[in-house]
């Protein structure tokens, strides 16, 4: 799938990422009618560029920066990110190129999580990722991760199997050969327009999940 120019060649997520401007003002236009978001409480953390819009889609890379640990039942904050169409004549699909994830949360993780959020205009395409280079199992390169599935209805994207160490980095797609994760959306015609949410989130590994446990369990007990 990537027949388009706006990588440089050779240079994978990290270098690109470095070398482009970007935005770190909570929004950037994208191209092809939407505009990405976040919360002010991100700037720094999230940073997102548009390659350009290819026929019916627009390529972005993204990197997210994960800096808090698990809540007492193991739950780390996620980083969302509102994809908001801001023309009447947007794409029909957000492809996510290469992505840069970095945790700095104190603590390793073994899964990691990919939610849509939206009113029904929004799902993720397998026959797309499938098709579009990367290695298996999606077709988008998720190393150290060996596993991943889509949810039944396509709102999910979930992968395992592997580790991500506190204080690395993570670069799903990384590469020109190792494939896109394919968004695809259904734009209205006018106003309202469509908004959706693509949710990240990692999981810690079972040791730190089982500490938690232990530690909330202590604590009901001197309640």
């Amino acid at each position: 799938m990537r027949t388009h120019s706006f990588m440089v060649s050779g240079f994978g997520a990290a270098t690109a990422l470095a070398l482009a401007v970007s935005a770190h003002a909570g929004s950037i236009d994208l191209g092809g009618g939407w505009r990405a978001s976040w919360d002010a409480s991100l700037d720094g953390y999230v940073q997102i560029i548009s390659n350009g819009v290819v026929g019916d889609a627009v390529f972005i890379q993204k990197s997210a920066e994960f800096t808090q640990g698990p809540d007492q039942f193991g739950f780390f904050p996620a980083i969302p990110i509102t994809f908001t169409q801001i023309e009447a004549n947007a794409v029909h699909n957000i492809v996510i190129q290469d992505e840069i994830i970095t945790n700095s949360t104190g603590h390793d993780w073994t899964d990691f999580h990919f939610d849509l959020i939206d009113a029904g205009d929004a799902w993720f395409d397998p026959v797309a990722t499938a098709n579009s280079g990367g290695a298996p199992p999606i077709g988008w390169t998720i190393d150290p991760f060996t596993q991943a599935a889509f949810s039944p209805d396509l709102m999910r994207l979930d992968v395992w199997g592997g580790v991500v160490p506190n204080g690395t980095q993570w670069y799903p797609g990384d590469g020109l050969t190792n494939g896109d994760l394919w968004i695809a959306v259904t734009p209205h015609a006018q106003a309202p327009f469509a908004v959706f949410t693509l949710k990240e989130t990692p999981t810690p590994e079972p040791t730190t999940l089982l500490a938690l446990a232990i530690g909330g369990l202590l604590l009901r007990r001197r309640r």
